[in-house]
């Protein structure tokens, strides 16, 4: 999507791709778990397991082994974290994991992922849960070719996107827990890319929610100039999330939408039903001027436009937000109320990508 993704290590980005099963893994997997018991049982690691798909016999899976084990605390991680390193593996941590049930490692070889290892405090009922799933699909096989079937769908519908790909699995595995007479535990992971959610409005839009949403296209310059406050060049420059634009770029991405968008509705209030023109943002994020200029310039930018999209907001009629458009992409007609919804909704969702990549990072 952008240059951005020198700013991450490879194997954090790597694609979702499966590999075909492999008879290597269960071996594999008992080797890598003997391992571990014997190099952090003295730091008080227990119970070491082998789970996901490449320990069970027959599923495709990314070649990836997935070990788990307890923990009486996590006082002693940082020496964990020492034992661990001179054998390639590096800590996440949970502000980057986004799991704070657990403490995360990445095996690398090569700059790509070989191994995980999943670290639970002793009574966390996500590691029974893990075992039990295991267990379930080693006893039923149609549950474990069903679950290897879906996740080749699932590989390539979310081939750019682990998160989503994660996420999209457990509905399948929560079936077979309940099945097991298990109580699961739900926490759902924060989608980076939505972290507000997406837009959604149906019927009607009240004059009271425009002037709402209209309140939002108001208040965003002064917002946006406050996520951004005091970050610096490598700060600006970090993705906000793996493989996706950097804050700079989210920040000129802002002020390019949301012209274009003011060019839309004076289009639509001037002409009957016009057939806007879409552009590729994706690469507009790739131009210098977006990848590398100045934040200040958008900040001055934005805050002009909306002045002035603002001022003809607040003098249009029903009639003038009834109005419309056709976009050819998407094939579709657009009123005007409903874009000035969407739109309220657009900066408030590329806002968040910052606020929330600041308090993931402490900054």
């Amino acid at each position: 999507m952008s240059s951005s993704s020198d700013r991450w290590p490879k194997w954090a980005v790597e694609e979702v791709r499966l590999a075909e099963t492999n008879p290597r893994w269960l071996a594999a997997g008992e080797h890598l778990t003997e391992l571990l018991e014997k190099r952090l049982q003295p730091i008080g690691v227990t119970n070491v397991e082998h789970i996901g798909s490449t320990a069970i016999p027959g599923l495709p899976a990314k070649p990836i082994l997935d070990i788990m084990a307890l923990v009486p605390s996590y006082d002693s991680l940082h020496r964990i974290v020492e034992t661990l390193s001179p054998e390639g593996w590096n800590y996440v941590p949970p502000e980057l994991d986004l799991r704070p049930f657990r403490r995360f490692f990445v095996q690398v070889d090569n700059d790509k992922r070989v191994a995980h290892l999943h670290l639970f405090l002793i009574g966390e009922p996500r590691y029974e849960e893990q075992l039990i799933f295991r267990d379930a699909l080693l006893d039923r096989r149609d549950w474990a070719m069903a679950y290897g079937q879906l996740k080749v769908e699932l590989a390539e519908r979310y081939r750019h996107d682990r998160e989503a790909y994660t996420r999209a699995k457990e509905h399948f595995i929560e079936k077979i827990l309940l099945d097991r007479k298990v109580k699961v535990t739900r926490y759902m992971t924060p989608d980076l890319r939505f972290p507000i959610g997406q837009f959604e409005h149906e019927g009607q839009v009240s004059a009271q929610q425009r002037r709402d949403w209209i309140s939002d296209i108001a208040s965003l310059p002064t917002k946006l100039a406050a996520a951004v406050e005091g970050l610096g060049r490598d700060q600006l420059d970090t993705p906000y999330r793996p493989d996706g634009w950097t804050i700079r770029q989210v920040t000129h991405h802002i002020a390019d939408s949301h012209l274009t968008c003011f060019t839309r509705f004076k289009l639509a209030l001037t002409e009957e039903q016009p057939a806007i023109r879409p552009y590729y943002e994706d690469r507009w994020a790739l131009l210098a001027d977006t990848a590398k200029a100045p934040i200040e310039l958008s900040l001055t930018l934005v805050a002009a436009l909306h002045e002035r999209w603002v001022f003809l907001l607040r003098s249009m009629s029903e009639e003038d937000y009834a109005r419309t458009f056709y976009h050819p992409e998407s094939k579709k007609v657009f009123r005007l109320d409903t874009v000035l919804g969407s739109y309220s909704w657009h900066g408030r969702h590329h806002v968040a990508h910052i606020t929330f990549l600041r308090e993931r990072m402490g900054w």
